[in-house]
């Protein structure tokens, strides 16, 4: 099965999976309170999965945090596994292609922040535009990057996330 929006998991240190978003469900099954291992490490065809028991605590402890990038195989298609510690949690994310999956998830720049805590206080498209004097079309060029970057299917997802990763209090 090939993913065309990057499959998102996120898990706890203690491995249990906290949120997935609609991609990874579909390739993965519902993982809520499920190991990250066996979850991401069970997915069907795929070959050299990394993950192995107690690896998002030792992803956490490393001094720089630092992601870890790994190349598997779906189905016989390329794709990169990229788990990324953060605030306490790990973001695992399934890309298929060449992109390295350091380089796919970055963090989000200020201006993406501003537009996510506008978003969380419930403001439409016109209200940030208006609020941080860009125009609309901008608005919707940061939202459509940050779905991207988090690999969240909608806004609301996106704002969840925001919370979940530590970018809105």
């Amino acid at each position: 099965m090939s993913v065309e929006l990057p499959a998102l998991v996120i898990a706890r240190e203690d491995g249990a999976v906290v949120a997935q978003n609609a991609p990874a469900r579909r390739l993965m099954g519902s993982g809520l309170g499920r190991a990250c291992w066996d979850l991401v490490g069970g997915i069907e065809g795929a070959e050299g999965l990394p993950c192995s028991r107690g690896g998002a605590q030792r992803l956490l402890a490393r001094r720089p945090l630092r992601p870890a990038d790994s190349c598997v195989s779906l189905e016989g298609e390329s794709h990169h596994l990229a788990c990324i510690p953060m605030n306490g949690f790990v973001v695992c994310l399934l890309n298929r292609g060449t992109e390295a999956p350091a380089q796919a998830v970055r963090l989000l720049t200020s201006r993406e922040r501003d537009v996510l805590r506008l978003l969380a206080e419930g403001e439409d498209t016109a209200a940030v535009s208006d609020r941080l004097g860009l125009s609309e079309s901008t608005v919707r060029t940061h939202v459509e990057r940050m779905l991207h970057k988090l690999g969240a299917s909608n806004r609301a997802a996106l704002v969840a996330l925001g919370f979940r990763l530590g970018y809105l209090d």
